[in-house]
């Protein structure tokens, strides 16, 4: 099953995104773990066991693949006025929101049959 290899490709669009954002946005102090901590969930949500059906792999690549374009908007859209942190943090709410609703879907509307009361 070809879907159920999804999560390596996430994964390293994970670990991608972790390292350009890190480099990027180096000395930005504490924000620095605010902005890379969709990127860690992403990477720790990417297994095995959630991607083990069609419906799953579609859901939670679907936010991986937004939050890869976010990434790439972040690192080279983003100049250096007093306006950038407007657009750094929406950007960063965008991506954390595109992932929990993509879990609170697969939670409320997904039933699987081992979690099938």
């Amino acid at each position: 099953m070809q879907y159920k290899k999804t999560y390596y490709a996430i994964k390293a669009l994970a670990v991608l995104s972790f390292a350009a954002i890190a480099f990027t946005y180096w000395g930005a102090g504490l924000a620095l773990l605010l902005l890379l901590s969709p990127y860690a969930i992403l990477y720790f949500l990417a297994n095995s066991h959630s991607y083990r059906n069609t419906k799953l792999a579609v859901m939670r690549a679907t936010p991986a693949i937004f939050s890869f374009f976010i990434m790439l908007g972040l690192v080279f859209g983003i100049q250096s006025d007093p306006q950038s942190g407007i657009g750094v943090m929406l950007g960063l709410t965008a991506q954390l929101a595109a992932i929990s609703l993509a879990e609170l879907i697969i939670l409320f509307f997904l039933r699987t049959p081992e979690y099938a009361p």
